[in-house]
């Protein structure tokens, strides 16, 4: 590594680790919450929907730390999005309950149950069920 700054090679290091890690927030900022659409001319606009990107930025980090298990707290959104979201379940509503019958099939069974059984505030009334179901 060659460079002009005069420190020590473990701050070198250290710099060049953080400005990596920024980096990598960015990155995900721009592909996970689009935060370089510029959608109008006035500067106004523009400044109030980054705004708006960033609070969402900011609540679905404090989400990822507070309400997903250890293994998923490192993924990016776009995976989260994938494995915990865009899940196929059927919604079977009864007079006491609601029951989601996910598919069989389901790559992510595993952990859409353990992180949903976490965030879902009112588990005694969701029940998750593993079947195969037709569309």
């Amino acid at each position: 590594m060659f460079t002009t700054m005069e420190m020590e090679p473990y701050q070198i290091i250290q710099f060049y680790c953080r400005r990596g890690r920024m980096e990598n927030f960015i990155k995900e900022g721009k592909s996970g919450f689009d935060f370089s659409s510029l959608i109008n001319a006035a500067k106004a606009v523009n400044a109030n929907r980054l705004r708006v990107h960033a609070l969402a930025y900011n609540l679905f980090n404090w989400f990822r730390c507070l309400a997903l298990a250890k293994n998923m707290r490192k993924q990016q959104i776009n995976t989260i999005r994938l494995k915990l979201l865009k899940v196929a379940a059927r919604a079977v509503h009864s007079a006491r309950y609601t029951i989601f019958k996910l598919c069989s099939s389901c790559p992510y069974k595993k952990q859409f149950l353990s992180d949903t059984g976490i965030v879902c505030p009112f588990k005694d009334n969701f029940y998750f069920c593993c079947r195969r179901y037709h569309l």
